[in-house]
């Protein structure tokens, strides 16, 4: 009885040892015994090593967008099937767990394509008992993507990480994806606070290298990562900002055209905003050789800016006129003075000597001169057709102060009778003093007209009305215009005034264009902007129905998010609506 105790308590020892699990070092010595670690298992089989590789993203560290790299860190799993490491020989293990990196085993050398810097931390390697490898390994990788800026802020940019095996092509080792799919994330992840990471989605292709008999093909394992920028930053910090600032270059119009610090100002601070947003659009992108749908919109905007203060020189350079010929008017009441001292002079006795000379306080006939006085005159007054008018040597000082005054009076009056025909018509009149820096109205010719008795349709003034108006200047001039037409006005405030509807008009009309180009880039569609937005009837911007027409699964620019682009889509149309 006791032999048989002994034997039964041996025989359970045996069968306890037989069925226990080693620990992981007595299995890895066992296992690597004539191991060959760099023979893949397919050298066994026959057949290529079918290798799984999936990417579980824990999160996207960066869209770097102007070295357009994607930095990304999570988990890198693999596994594939290696008969030599099963473990049917211990039936009471149902996995080998080994945590270290330093696995005596064959691995695939599984590479990223298009990586541009690499991290690995810490990783382990599970075999089941039937020789299925599964390794995971934490990873933190920065990626090339190739992206095109075409239709910021309201782009699309693909990134795609490729992994392939670098030294066995497709007839040895075979990268294929998971069951479940080539890239896993957590289930709240959405992207990172710039871009909205869309459903990533995974596929393999085979590439061939080589030429003639060494062309080799190789499996890759592509992972397509969409980001759709979120615009909403852009549109209210960038594009808002524009919109606001074209409209305080344009308000500075209405600043009194005479008060060049003010207007200067307001002019130039604009064009300075949109150069810094320029400016901070640019230097997070790379360079390029081609124009945005931002940078466009800030050049444009740009130009409506700089536009005001070139039109600002403009009317300041027509202000200078203005007042040059605000002094020839000085000038003229000043010889209108001149003439009626020296007609009171003559009044209170001609001397005989100079009775039959033609002196200023007769009225004299004007003739056509020579060509202009060479001293003091106007600006302005075109050479005679013909001489008319012989000047005879001044036979004394009195005679030539009154030739003098002769050709002055001349030189007036071919300012008003440019046709020479010795009668004004009010037109005459009225562009006459246009060039003495006068911008009257034709109610105040009028006036004069009236003043000086010239009444009825057609009636013209003459020679003798106009000395008699110069004989009392102050007594003939009009009051001021009650009305003033557009062509009347001076020509810096006709400048200003033109500038003001043009500003205006171009700049509803660009973001007529902006929300036109919006549309048709956000939600792929190719409607003419009078099916988007029916301006020419009475219909409000805000009762348009924005359809996402794209179809077919794979297009590359997918409609954005429907929250996102109703966001954007309320800004532009209230901009719209404060303009209408």
């Amino acid at each position: 009885m006791a032999l048989q105790r002994s034997y039964l308590l041996s025989w359970l020892t045996a069968l306890a040892a037989a069925t226990r699990c080693p620990n992981p070092e007595e299995i890895t010595a066992n296992l690597t015994v004539g191991y060959d670690e760099f023979a893949h298992p397919g050298q066994l089989t026959g057949e290529p090593v079918q290798v799984e590789i999936m990417l579980f993203v824990a999160s996207i560290v960066q869209v770097n967008q102007k070295d357009q790299q994607l930095a990304m860190e999570g988990y890198y799993r693999s596994a594939w099937t290696d008969p030599r490491l099963n473990l049917t020989q211990w039936p009471g293990c149902e996995a080998l767990i080994i945590p270290t990196k330093s696995w005596p085993f064959w691995q695939p050398d599984i590479y990223f394509d298009n990586s541009v810097k690499e991290w690995y931390g810490a990783g382990g390697l599970t075999i089941s008992p039937n020789g299925y490898v599964y390794r995971s390994e934490r990873f933190s990788h920065v990626f090339g993507c190739p992206m095109s800026y075409s239709t910021l802020p309201f782009d699309k940019q693909t990134c795609v990480v490729r992994m392939s095996s670098y030294a066995y092509d497709v007839s040895n080792v075979a990268a294929n994806i998971f069951q479940a799919g080539g890239v896993d994330l957590p289930a709240d992840y959405k992207g990172t606070t710039e871009f909205a990471l869309q459903p990533p989605y995974s596929r393999v292709q085979t590439e061939y290298y080589g030429v003639g008999a060494n062309q080799k093909g190789y499996n890759f394992v592509l992972l397509y990562f969409e980001l759709q920028r979120m615009p909403d930053s852009f549109m209210m910090f960038v594009f808002v900002t524009c919109i606001l600032f074209t409209f305080v270059s344009w308000s500075g119009l209405f600043i009194n055209r005479t008060v060049a610090p003010a207007r200067v100002a307001i002019a130039v601070i604009p064009v300075l905003i949109m150069l810094n947003l320029e400016n901070n659009v640019i230097s997070n992108l790379p360079p390029l050789n081609y124009l945005t749908w931002i940078t466009s919109y800030l050049l444009l905007m740009k130009f409506f800016c700089l536009s005001a203060v070139f039109e600002y020189g403009l009317v300041s350079f027509l202000i200078q006129l203005e007042t040059s010929r605000e002094r020839q008017f000085e000038a003229f009441k000043h010889l209108a003075e001149t003439v009626k001292k020296k007609a009171k002079e003559d009044h209170g006795g001609v001397s005989k000597e100079h009775s039959g000379k033609n002196m200023v306080s007769a009225a004299p006939k004007i003739y056509p001169s020579r060509g202009i006085y060479p001293g003091e005159g106007f600006e302005g007054v075109p050479p005679p057709p013909n001489p008319g008018w012989e000047v005879t040597e001044p036979d004394g000082e009195e005679d030539a102060e009154e030739i003098d005054l002769q050709k002055k009076f001349h030189q007036v009056y071919r300012l008003f009778d440019r046709d020479n025909s010795g009668e004004l018509s009010w037109k005459e009149v009225q562009a006459g003093f246009r060039r003495l820096g006068q911008y009257w109205s034709r109610d105040q010719v009028m006036e004069l007209f009236y003043g000086l008795g010239i009444v009825g349709k057609g009636k013209r003034m003459t020679t003798a009305d106009f000395k008699r108006f110069m004989m009392d200047i102050q007594k003939y001039l009009p009051g001021k215009a009650m009305n003033i037409t557009f062509g009347e006005r001076p020509p810096s405030y006709q400048v200003d005034l033109v500038f003001r509807w043009a500003y205006i008009s171009g700049r509803r009309e660009a973001l007529e264009k902006s929300l036109e180009a919006w549309k048709m880039v956000t939600f792929g569609a190719g409607e003419a902007l009078e099916d988007l937005v029916p301006f020419a009837e009475d219909v409000p911007v805000t009762d348009l129905d924005f359809e996402d027409e794209t179809e077919g699964e794979g297009f590359l620019w997918q409609p954005v998010d429907e929250e996102v682009a109703q966001r954007v889509n309320n800004m532009i149309t209230t901009v719209l609506e404060s303009l209408r």
